[in-house]
C-alpha cells in the first residue's frame, strides 16, 4: 500500500536502519542509484527495498545516504523496488517501481525520481500545496543566486576598470612612446579614464537597480564606493558626493560600522570637495578619514596634498603637504628614539619635539593634534607652548 511522508522534504535527520544481513545463495547482481524526493532535491534519508510480492514484504534493504545515494546486492531475479522511511509501517511504502530485473554479475543503475509527474499527481492535496510553495521559494532563491553571480562578475570588471583608470597616464605614456608630448599624453590618458569610468558607472548603476527591483537584501557598500570613484573620474562631482555620502549612511545604519570603510568614503568626499573648489569641506573630510583609519594616515594626508595639487589649489596643497610631512616626520623620530612609550614621562630628541610643534602650528585642530599634544606633554623637555 502506498503512503506519503513529510520526511520526504528532507528537513528532518533520522536514524537509518542498517542493511539486513541477508546472504543470498543464488548468483547475485548489484544495484545502485539515486533517490530524488518530490521537491526535486536529493532525498537525504530512507530505505530502498527489494520485494518479490509487490511490496507486501521486504526481501532486501539498502540505506539511502545523506546525498540520496544507495547501493546493494541481491540474487538475480525480478523485483519491485520500494522506497520507505525507517518508521514506515510494515507492508506500506512511499514509492514503488515494478519489474526491476537484477542480472547475475551485473550492476544495475535504478534511480527513484519522486518528482515525476505520475508521483506528484497522487500526492494528497495538502502536500501538493506544500510543493507549490516550495517551488516558489526555490525559484526566488535561484533567481537571487543568478543575480548575485551576475553582480559579482560585474564587480570584478568594475574593479579592473577602476584600476585601469588610476593607471591611465602610465598606460598612455607606454602606448604613445617617449616622443609623445604632454598634451598628447593628457588626451590619451583622459580617453582611457573616461572609457573605463563610464563602463564602471554603467555596470554599477545597473546592479544597484537590479537589487532594488528584485528586493534582494544585500550590502551595497562596495557598489556605492565604486560608483563614487567612477563618477569622480568622470568629473560628475555632485553625483559622486551623493554616492560617497550613501556609503556613510549605510555604515551608520549598519549597527557595526567599519572605520576603514568610513575613512575611504570620507577620503572620496575630500577629493570631490577639493576638485569642486570647496577647500574647507575637503580638509574636514580628509581629517575625518585620518581619524577613522589612523593606520593609513600617511596615505590620506599625501593624497590630500596630491589632489589639491591636481586641482590647482597651491595654498591648500602646501598646507596639506606640510601637515603630512611634519606629522610623519615626528612620528618616525618618536619611534626611532627608542623611548618607552608606556612611561609617564620621557625625553624626546629636539628635532622630534620641533616636528610635533610644527605640525600643531599647521593643524592645531587636525586629526592628530590631540596625539601630538599628549606626546609633548609627557616629554620632560617639552616647551611651554606644548603644555
Amino acid at each position: 500500500m502506498k503512503i506519503f511522508s513529510s520526511a520526504l522534504l528532507g528537513v528532518l535527520a533520522v536514524s537509518l536502519l542498517p542493511a539486513l544481513a541477508q546472504q543470498p545463495a543464488a548468483p547475485t547482481g548489484k544495484i545502485h542509484g539515486h533517490v530524488i524526493n518530490y521537491t526535486g532535491q536529493p532525498q537525504p534519508a530512507g530505505l530502498i527495498c527489494l520485494s518479490t510480492d509487490n511490496g507486501v514484504t521486504v526481501a532486501y534493504t539498502f540505506p539511502v545516504d545523506s546525498h540520496g545515494n544507495y547501493s546493494g546486492e541481491a540474487p538475480a531475479g525480478m523485483y519491485t523496488l520500494v522506497f520507505r522511511m525507517p518508521d514506515t509501517p510494515p507492508s506500506l511504502w512511499i514509492d514503488a517501481i515494478n519489474n526491476i530485473t537484477i542480472a547475475a554479475g551485473n550492476d544495475l543503475e535504478q534511480n527513484d525520481d519522486m518528482s515525476r509527474q505520475a508521483f506528484i499527481d497522487e500526492l494528497p492535496d495538502e502536500q501538493k500545496k506544500e510543493l507549490e510553495e516550495l517551488k516558489k521559494h526555490s525559484a526566488v532563491a535561484q533567481d537571487q543566486e543568478r543575480l548575485i553571480k551576475t553582480i559579482n562578475a560585474d564587480l570584478s570588471v568594475v574593479a579592473q576598470d577602476l584600476k585601469d583608470s588610476d593607471a591611465s597616464r602610465t598606460t598612455a605614456v607606454r602606448g604613445l612612446g617617449k616622443t609623445a608630448g604632454p598634451a598628447e599624453i593628457d588626451a590619451k590618458a583622459a580617453a582611457i579614464r573616461n572609457a573605463k569610468c563610464t563602463e564602471a558607472e554603467s555596470l554599477t548603476l545597473k546592479d544597484l537597480q537590479t537589487i532594488k527591483d528584485s528586493g534582494l537584501s544585500a550590502d551595497e557598500t562596495t557598489l556605492w564606493e565604486n560608483l563614487g570613484r567612477a563618477q569622480a573620474g568622470l568629473k560628475k562631482y555632485g553625483e559622486a558626493e551623493k554616492s560617497f555620502s550613501r556609503v556613510l549612511e549605510i555604515q551608520a545604519s549598519s549597527g557595526s560600522p567599519k572605520p576603514d570603510v568610513q575613512a575611504f568614503a570620507n577620503a572620496g568626499l575630500g577629493e570631490v570637495y577639493a576638485r569642486s573648489g570647496k577647500t574647507p569641506e575637503a580638509v574636514k573630510a580628509y581629517d575625518l578619514a585620518v581619524q577613522f583609519d589612523a593606520a593609513h594616515a600617511g596615505r590620506y594626508l599625501r593624497d590630500e596634498a596630491f589632489i589639491f595639487m591636481q586641482a590647482g589649489n597651491a595654498e591648500a596643497q602646501v598646507s596639506a603637504a606640510e601637515k603630512a610631512i611634519y606629522f610623519i616626520k615626528a612620528n618616525g623620530l618618536l619611534n626611532k628614539s627608542g623611548v618607552d612609550l608606556a612611561a609617564k614621562h620621557f625625553d624626546l630628541p629636539a628635532n622630534c619635539v620641533q616636528a610635533y610643534q610644527k605640525y600643531l602650528s599647521l593643524a592645531p585642530n587636525g586629526p592628530y593634534a590631540s596625539e601630538a599634544q599628549a606626546v609633548l606633554h609627557r616629554a620632560s623637555k617639552g616647551t611651554t607652548a606644548s603644555k
